[in-house]
């Protein structure tokens, strides 16, 4: 995740960088600076290909200012500070969450695959939590009330939580809680294929972690848990030397499900303790997992619609409710750098304004623009128009773009 601190006489602000960030006096840039040596369209940050951003000035009156010399591009380094006038611009850079799974977890095809997803692995087994009268063991009756406090924790906790990046960890963390695992990582599925989202170890060691194929395939594949209580000794994975030789004893795989549709997979492992998972870590690993998948499909869901309403928002008052509706959705696609089209403009001003405003008090010629506008804006929609721009008394309006419109001009 990359961010722009701008420092002034106006104090501190961060802004985390997207696609394209604008800078700038006026208003309509994403960072507004309240400075008069910044211009009104000052500079643009742009994200490359490859993920790294481009500062670019836009031919500014006054430039931009790196280690006192005038630069016009520049490839941004963690830390860079850009000077314009009297605001200083320092980008800080931080490596994504996704972006150190993808770097510490990689998947190895096993050995002997194809013999090992013949046999079907049961999620869940037949042993449940018995009622307390039942138990004689107290150790064991408490035991069962923690693992199922924790979950009940872990339901509350990522229930409420609509990041992404910060769910997901929150999910790995509570299950070290609950689970004695040595290591976690959670994969969401893109595009039919599960990368490494979060990835995460007990005594938070950056270290490499190897996952299996042949289980992940087995999991994907039957949308069913994995439970081997002993990786190096259960038939189903011996040809997996992707398990066996980081020397992990226990391994529990679940599918996060949520309407049966596969959201991603969470793995947990042990590398010290053979059989340090059992059937009732599996059935506690298994409800963990379900709500998980709901939490992550919530949190997808609140960022669609909070993607929905900026773009809403950004072109409600530009063009039609047809026409936001198809940008929403998907179906209308507003290239950046323009197209070239045939169009037709109107230009629609008040006969005698300029006399009419000098015999009415500014509050009722306001209030009669306002109501103006709001009319002519109404019939413009209505035709399929695009609202550009108010200049005084006057509406300017084009017909034909972003969609063409056959015969505009009449």
């Amino acid at each position: 995740m990359a961010k722009l601190i701008v420092q002034s006489a106006n104090g501190r602000r961060e802004y985390e960088l997207g696609p394209l960030t604008t800078i700038g006096r006026h208003p309509h840039n994403t960072i507004q600076i309240l400075d008069r040596i910044v211009s009104k369209e000052h500079a643009q940050v742009i994200q490359q290909p490859d993920g790294r951003f481009l500062y670019r000035d836009l031919g500014s009156l006054n430039g931009s200012f790196y280690k006192n010399e005038r630069v016009s591009e520049r490839i941004l380094l963690d830390n860079d500070e850009i000077v314009l006038g009297g605001t200083q611009l320092i980008f800080r850079e931080q490596m994504s969450q996704a972006l150190q799974a993808a770097q510490r977890v990689s998947i190895q095809q096993a050995a002997s695959a194809d013999a090992l997803i013949h046999r079907k692995v049961e999620a869940v087994s037949a042993a449940e939590f018995l009622p307390e009268k039942k138990i004689s063991d107290p150790d064991a009756l408490r035991r069962d009330y923690e693992k199922l406090r924790l979950a009940h924790e872990l339901g509350r906790s990522i229930g409420l939580e609509v990041d992404i990046d910060v769910l997901l960890e929150k999910i790995i963390m509570k299950a070290f809680e609950l689970i004695p695992a040595d290591r976690g990582v959670i994969l969401l599925i893109e595009d039919g294929v599960p990368r490494p989202r979060v990835a995460k170890t007990r005594d938070g060691r950056n270290e490499q972690i190897i996952l299996s194929r042949s289980i992940l395939s087995e999991v994907m594949g039957q949308k069913t848990a994995v439970l081997s209580s002993d990786a190096s000794m259960d038939s189903r994975f011996q040809g997996a030397r992707s398990i066996i030789m980081q020397g992990i004893r226990s391994t529990m795989t679940v599918p996060l499900i949520h309407h049966d549709e596969l959201l991603g997979i969470m793995h947990l492992d042990s590398m010290v303790a053979t059989n340090a998972f059992g059937e009732k870590d599996l059935q506690i690993f298994v409800s963990v997992g379900n709500q998980a998948a709901a939490a992550i499909h919530n949190s997808m869901l609140a960022r669609k619609i909070e993607q929905e309403a900026k773009t809403r928002a950004q072109f409600q008052r530009l063009l039609s409710p047809n026409l936001v509706e198809q940008v929403v959705a998907g179906k209308l696609q507003l290239e950046k750098g323009g197209a070239l089209q045939e169009v037709t403009l109107l230009f629609s001003d008040i006969r005698g304004f300029t006399a009419m405003s000098e015999k009415r008090s500014p509050p009722e010629i306001v209030r009669m623009l306002n109501e103006y506008f709001e009319l002519m804006v109404d019939i413009i929609f209505k035709h399929e128009g695009t609202l550009d721009k108010f200049v005084g008394d006057e509406i300017i309006a084009l017909f034909g773009a972003p969609v063409a419109i056959p015969n505009a001009e009449r």
